[in-house]
């Protein structure tokens, strides 16, 4: 990343934190509390048009403005969130630069997502929960795998398809 990236950058990363702020909602009935939200968007176009590193910046900034600005999650949730989104954006953007196959990066920073989430989930959601760790087991198949799929299913599908449709010399790897 160089100097002529950081108002690119600049701007995904304040698209992400407005889509995260104004634009979420449920994916699952029977975990209505885990929401979905676009913000992840504009931070994986940062990771593959500029590279994982600006992808893994821009999720830190949005997980910390995030809680910053509404304190929803405190600092556990801003954890968990930057982990899901830095750790899937940094996969993607790495894997998109070696291999410049896009669409498989998508899928590797899906499944990132999913392994990463349900350790994350077994053990730092008993912390700021209450909850014993049992409980939270009972949920890995049919709450967290499921709307960690959903979530970054939606948001690499979307971000592929914007992608697709910017012009070549802005995704260009020689920009």
């Amino acid at each position: 990343m160089n100097r002529k990236d950081l108002p690119l950058l600049g701007i995904l990363t304040a698209m992400s934190l407005v889509l995260e702020v104004f634009v979420h909602f449920p994916v699952l009935a029977a975990a209505p509390y885990l929401l979905y939200s676009p913000g992840d968007l504009p931070i994986i176009l940062a990771s593959v048009i500029i590279g994982p590193a600006a992808g893994v910046a821009a999720a830190f900034a949005n997980a910390t403005l995030f809680v910053l600005l509404t304190g929803e999650g405190g600092p556990w949730g801003a954890l968990m969130h930057f982990i899901a989104s830095g750790g899937m954006v940094l996969v993607i953007g790495w894997i998109s630069k070696k291999t410049d196959r896009t669409h498989l990066a998508m899928l590797a920073g899906i499944l990132t997502r999913i392994a990463l989430m349900v350790p994350l989930n077994l053990l730092i959601t008993p912390i700021y929960t209450g909850l014993p760790r049992s409980a939270i087991m009972g949920m890995i198949i049919p709450i967290i795998v499921p709307f960690n799929l959903i979530h970054a299913g939606i948001n690499t599908v979307l971000s592929f398809a914007l992608l697709k449709a910017l012009p070549a010399r802005l995704v260009a790897k020689e920009r």
